[in-house]
């Protein structure tokens, strides 16, 4: 039985951590960016796992069980592996190598990535009965 509520709570904390990524974007932070966009993977995947029941413990669970679970049964298009893949490989740079200076289009491409890998998921979880109501997302404040 799958748990409305925290899948909810998934999709929405990605899809505001894909707003904060534009922001910081907007802002020149592009490193942070970066890693809010891998985070909005991250959250969104999980809450897509979570309607087959399956909590990923790690980064590294969260792309296994995606391609175990969700891609590999046809669920999901193999495309949205490899943007995954790519973005946590990004997001580790991002977070760990102070040396490494990332360009706006390296931002722009992350960022168009990360948007069509949510607009997927979203698709999906539409898919096991979530509403646009249940889906949206209201900025907290």
């Amino acid at each position: 039985m799958m748990d409305r509520a925290l899948i909810i709570a998934h999709w929405r904390r990605g899809m505001l951590a894909l707003q904060a990524a534009a922001v910081l974007t907007g802002a020149g932070l592009y490193a942070d960016a970066i890693s809010r966009m891998y985070y909005a993977l991250l959250h969104t995947t999980t809450a897509a796992l979570l309607t087959k029941g399956i909590t990923p413990a790690t980064h590294q669970a969260a792309e296994t069980l995606l391609n175990q679970h969700l891609i590999y049964p046809g669920e999901l298009e193999r495309a949205l592996l490899d943007i995954y893949r790519e973005a946590m490989k990004v997001r580790h740079t991002a977070d760990y190598d102070a040396a490494h200076i990332f360009r706006p289009d390296d931002v722009a491409d992350s960022y168009q990535d990360a948007d069509h890998f949510t607009t997927r998921i979203r698709r999906y979880l539409q898919t096991q009965g979530f509403t646009d109501r249940e889906l949206a997302v209201i900025l907290p404040g």
